[in-house]
């Protein structure tokens, strides 16, 4: 068994953080391989850690990132064997991680041990009362999709980024506090706005600088610290504010949606010096699940429109499909999963070759443990590389070809693979799966029964290197919408 030593971690850093961090020439060149996103992106620490540190470290790497112990792990059995193991499933704490919840432990993204237990218990089983990966919660995603397409139907042209960020932001604030907005809201467009801001600001070395303060020095341009915070403070403020109306309207017997049940359980436990429930709390919740929901939905649905123009073949295959199966005399209903294998297929394929978490949040280890032959160190930072699962060239043979195929046996049918993980695995699994998946399949079926996508001839053809962030997106682009 071998430590990670201060001499290996130096010798990485060395090697490859400031290619990471700063970049050369030839690592900013654009590719021109549109099937594989940011293969020469400078700010993807993904691809260095799938490529060059793997090939030439292995899958677990030990970085110095000012005086901090990092450890950086790729390939398909390291990155499932952290995943899986429960002393792998610590968070990071540090001041500048504690920025975003009043300089306390607080939320379920960035907390572990028995806080972390009992509030991500309390989270699902309250969502799930309220439509989350219920047949409420289709309603709610039909609604929206009818709205966004009268919409469309209404614009030859339509700007992708962003349009996904209100029927996204709907369907999960209609869970939390109970409202939906007009899709033509102003204010409800500027907080949208913020919330793109904090999640743009969060590039994978701003990341890490929520946890080595020293890369806002020496990497301010990444970090967007101040950018950060001016959203943060935007979105608390909204979130408070809604907050104080529910408790005006609250009864005691009749709970309209989750944040009126975290405030019924800080009433009950309001006499218990040591509760864990409350109002800072419900705000850092409410950050946690836009941050693991809303900007993650946008995103992926983004990306399913920009591989259909990409590859028109596959769209007139989903296409045909649908009206094989469904027709057009009803809208598609989750009922319909199972009979759309293509489908499944197809978003499978986008949710494999460009996932918008390609990194997890960072984990640390709650023991002294071993992985891979390696010593690791009690509270050890550890960056898990999900891409490199999902573009493993040994189980996927050609990981940079856009293929729903791969997701279909002999006879056509869905199979699902167990190396298929955007969302992640065990314990820290992203909570709102479920979710994702129902609105990835109903958003999508239904705008490929609508409509037809295709670059505008005025376009350039657009790239599929992903914009860095906290959840990665395509760079900005526009289709022609032509209704079917």
């Amino acid at each position: 068994m071998t430590e990670v030593t201060r001499k290996e971690a130096v010798g990485a850093q060395s090697s490859h953080c400031q290619k990471w961090l700063g970049g050369t020439k030839k690592n900013n060149e654009k590719s021109q391989d549109r099937n594989f996103p940011g293969r020469y992106s400078n700010q993807h620490i993904h691809l260095t850690m799938s490529g060059s540190w793997l090939e030439k470290y292995g899958p677990v790497v030990g970085l110095l990132l000012g005086s901090a112990p990092l450890i950086a792990v790729s390939g398909p059995h390291a990155v499932l064997e952290v995943l899986r193991r429960d002393e792998f499933h610590g968070r990071p704490d540090s001041e500048e991680i504690r920025e975003r919840s009043f300089n306390k432990r607080l939320g379920i993204l960035l907390t572990d041990g028995p806080f972390w237990v009992e509030h991500r218990r309390f989270t699902i089983k309250h969502l799930k009362d309220f439509g989350f990966g219920k047949k409420s919660a289709e309603a709610v995603i039909l609604e929206e999709t009818e709205q966004l397409m009268i919409e469309m139907k209404e614009m030859k042209v339509v700007q992708v980024s962003g349009l996904f960020n209100i029927p996204s932001v709907n369907v999960l604030w209609s869970m939390i506090a109970g409202t939906r907005y007009a899709h033509d809201d102003a204010d409800f467009k500027l907080l949208l706005h913020k919330l793109n801001s904090f999640f743009r600001s969060g590039s994978p070395a701003g990341n890490l600088a929520t946890i080595f303060p020293v890369l806002k020095k020496i990497a301010p341009e990444l970090c967007g610290h101040k950018k950060k915070m001016e959203a943060l403070n935007e979105l608390t403020n909204f979130f408070r504010k809604t907050i104080h109306e529910h408790k005006l309207m609250l009864e005691e017997n009749n709970p309209r949606d989750f944040m009126d049940v975290y405030l019924q359980q800080m009433e009950a436990e309001k006499a218990d010096d040591n509760s864990t429930f409350t109002e800072e709390g419900l705000i850092v919740l409410c950050l946690d699940l836009f941050s693991a929901g809303a900007e993650s939905l946008s995103n992926a649905l983004s990306f399913c429109l920009l591989y259909m123009v990409l590859h028109p073949r596959v769209q007139e295959a989903v296409q045909k499909e649908v009206d094989t199966v469904i027709g057009r005399s009803r809208r598609p209903s989750l009922e319909d999963r199972t009979r759309l294998p293509y489908v499944e297929a197809t978003i499978s394929e986008i949710s494999r070759i460009n996932p918008i978490a390609p990194i997890t949040l960072p984990h640390t280890s709650l023991r002294d443990t071993e992985l891979c032959g390696y010593t690791i160190k009690e509270n050890t930072t550890i960056l898990v590389n999900i891409w490199s699962v999902l573009h493993d060239r040994e189980h996927w043979s050609d990981p940079e070809v856009f293929r729903p195929e791969r997701f279909l046996d002999a006879d056509g049918k869905f199979v699902k693979d167990e190396r298929l993980i955007p969302f992640g695995v065990g314990k820290r699994v992203c909570l709102g799966e479920i979710l994702a998946k129902d609105m990835l399949f109903l958003m999508f079926t239904n705008l490929m029964q609508e409509f037809t996508f295709r670059t505008p001839e005025e376009d350039p053809y657009p790239t599929t290197d992903a914009l860095p962030g906290f959840i990665t997106a395509p760079a900005p682009f526009r289709v022609q919408v032509t209704e079917r």
